[in-house]
């Protein structure tokens, strides 16, 4: 009967596990957040990143996160002097929904993001998904095991275009994508049914927190 529901509301539908986000080159961004949405599976917060930002020296917590193996390096700066859109994972919305000081509009946030890689007909293509986010009530880190994280959206694509019966498409520099055994596995932790636990023990803790006011 929940997973009826969840379905009916669209809740199952979570795009993030069919994506795929690239570690090898984490970005940063900071700034003001001039519009947050809150609800599940996912909150989303757009943020002003001002022209002169730079990524701090140090970023507590960042060597825990998933796919810091595959860093090439420290996270660049992402959209200086510009609006982005982030968006939060189902537990990182989870923990921010509990909190009185969760970020609202006016507020500064700083985020460790993965982009989600590129593929033909996704409407997601480049959607900016937070690993870390800095508030004032801390650092929260995503601690899930749904997305899809890769070493390099490349390798990605090259995976799919072995898979038999895939039809090659060229590579990001006009040439064919090659295949081989030295290509580094594309990874995929948990499954639909982790997805429906946690996404019902959001809502279950929602419902509670409003039964109690």
């Amino acid at each position: 009967m929940i997973v009826g529901f969840l379905m009916s509301h669209g809740m199952l539908a979570h795009h993030g596990g069919g994506g795929s986000y690239d570690a090898s080159r984490p970005l940063y961004l900071r700034g003001r957040v001039i519009q947050a949405r809150y609800g599940f599976p996912h909150a989303r917060l757009r943020i002003e990143v001002p022209a002169d930002l730079a990524v701090p020296s140090r970023l507590p917590g960042a060597e825990r996160l998933r796919g810091h193996d595959a860093w090439s390096g420290p996270p660049v700066p992402e959209g200086a002097g510009q609006v982005r859109e982030l968006l939060l994972p189902p537990d990182i919305t989870g923990t921010l929904n509990d909190l009185s000081g969760r970020p609202n509009t006016g507020d500064e946030v700083a985020a460790i993001v993965y982009r989600r890689c590129d593929a033909e007909g996704d409407e997601y293509a480049g959607e900016l998904r937070v690993q870390m986010i800095y508030t004032g009530t801390g650092a929260h880190r995503y601690r899930g095991s749904i997305t899809r994280i890769v070493d390099r959206c490349l390798d990605a694509a090259r995976s799919r275009s072995s898979a038999p019966g895939a039809r090659s498409t060229p590579g990001r520099a006009g040439g064919p994508a090659a295949t081989g055994a030295d290509d580094p596995p594309v990874f995929l932790l948990g499954g639909g049914a982790l997805v429906a636990a946690g996404l019902v023990a959001g809502l279950i803790r929602l419902r509670t927190r409003r039964a109690g006011r």
